[in-house]
């Protein structure tokens, strides 16, 4: 288990590097305005299980790490709506933090026009319903689209559940395999 662990770690890890290796333009993650809090929120694919990875980062306006989760989902979802539930989940984990003003960003700009839009009849559409319904309940939530580059730390932390196949949250300390994209955040 812990060999497959590592070749998961070291695959999902490589894939990253190896396009900022290739000379693609990589832009990195930005902290929040003052007194305000940012979550990145990623989803991941086990197509051969049939499973999803959710993982979501917490950061507050100096970029220090406030918390972390990973949770595992079965079944299939377009990714469009693996994304807004991976939002979603996020958000009703917030819900009972007390923690407002909140930048929530997401990789995947379908999700954040539909989540700046009115609503519409479609599954899609009632997840993102679903989505908007939650962030109301939490004071000062603004949506913004990032690029995949700015969303490595969520992204990690859902690639984990898929190699791992367990759930997980952190508070104050990251885990071990985030440390290395918070110096990398934070350094120019």
């Amino acid at each position: 288990m812990a060999l497959s662990y590592l070749t998961n770690w070291k695959f999902a890890n490589e894939k990253v590097m190896g396009r900022m290796e290739e000379g693609v333009e990589m832009l990195k993650w930005k902290p929040p305005c003052l007194g305000r809090v940012k979550l990145n929120a990623y989803a991941a694919f086990d197509e051969g299980n049939n499973v999803m990875g959710l993982g979501w980062v917490l950061r507050d306006d100096d970029g220090r790490f406030l918390a972390a989760k990973r949770m595992c989902v079965l079944g299939k979802y377009e990714v469009k709506e693996a994304k807004a539930v991976c939002v979603r989940e996020a958000l009703s984990w917030m819900k009972g933090t007390s923690i407002g003003d909140v930048d929530a960003e997401t990789d995947l700009q379908l999700v954040y026009y539909a989540l700046c839009s009115d609503s519409f009849n479609s599954v899609f559409g009632f997840i993102i319903d679903d989505v908007k319904d939650v962030a109301s309940m939490i004071d000062g939530v603004d949506f913004y689209f990032v690029k995949r580059s700015t969303n490595r730390a969520s992204h990690t932390v859902a690639r984990e559940v898929v190699s791992m196949s367990s759930c997980g949250q952190w508070f104050d300390d990251p885990p071990l395999y985030l440390v290395d994209c918070f110096l990398s955040d934070l350094t120019n």
